[in-house]
């Protein structure tokens, strides 16, 4: 996922979207060379419109980049948890996703946030993303830790999992027990 987690990610995409407007100059050069200057009226009216089309369908494609790069994270998990804290305003979800193929951790959290707007006394929800690394207990237990914080226990032989955030239990809500099995295989 490219945004989430680089912002120079971001200010690229910003440059180029000027890059284009800048090459669309181009257009109406263009239609002055073949038609002097109703080419050039032509170009002068054309450019916004290519513009606006090539920059949208650059932005559409990396917008469908990240959400197909999110689900496929979402489904390569080995386990997912999701945990509650006490939030400002109420209580905040944290899901997390653990990954065996790289030893990452993709946490999204939804927190319960009070907009800026004054006089409001509605609640929004923020979502937003963070990773961590999977941490291998030792090698004789089949146990992971995530951010000194969640601490995950797998019985291999019953199939079990029992998750743990600061010592207080939480919900496990898939497994995917080849990719365990393959993890404390390696």
């Amino acid at each position: 996922m490219v945004i989430d987690f680089d912002t120079s990610a971001v200010m690229f995409l910003i440059l180029v979207g000027f890059l284009i407007i800048i090459a669309s100059i181009m257009i109406p050069v263009y239609g002055f060379h073949r038609k002097r200057w109703k080419g050039m009226a032509w170009g002068c009216l054309l450019q916004p419109v290519a513009c606006a089309i090539v920059i949208t369908v650059l932005f559409s494609c990396v917008i469908a980049y990240e959400i197909i790069t999110l689900r496929l994270q979402y489904k390569s998990a080995m386990v997912t948890v999701r945990t509650t804290e006490k939030g400002a305003y109420g209580v905040d979800t944290l899901t997390w996703y653990l990954k065996a193929d790289d030893d990452e951790c993709l946490v999204e959290y939804k927190r319960l946030e009070k907009p800026d707007s004054v006089g409001s006394d509605s609640l929004d929800f923020d979502k937003y993303r963070e990773r961590f690394d999977i941490i291998r207990l030792d090698t004789l237990s089949n146990a992971v830790c995530v951010d000194d914080r969640l601490v995950i226990r797998f019985d291999l032989q019953n199939q079990k999992v029992t998750a743990t955030d600061y010592d207080q239990p939480t919900e496990v809500l898939n497994v995917n027990w080849d990719k365990v099995k393959t993890y404390f295989n390696k």
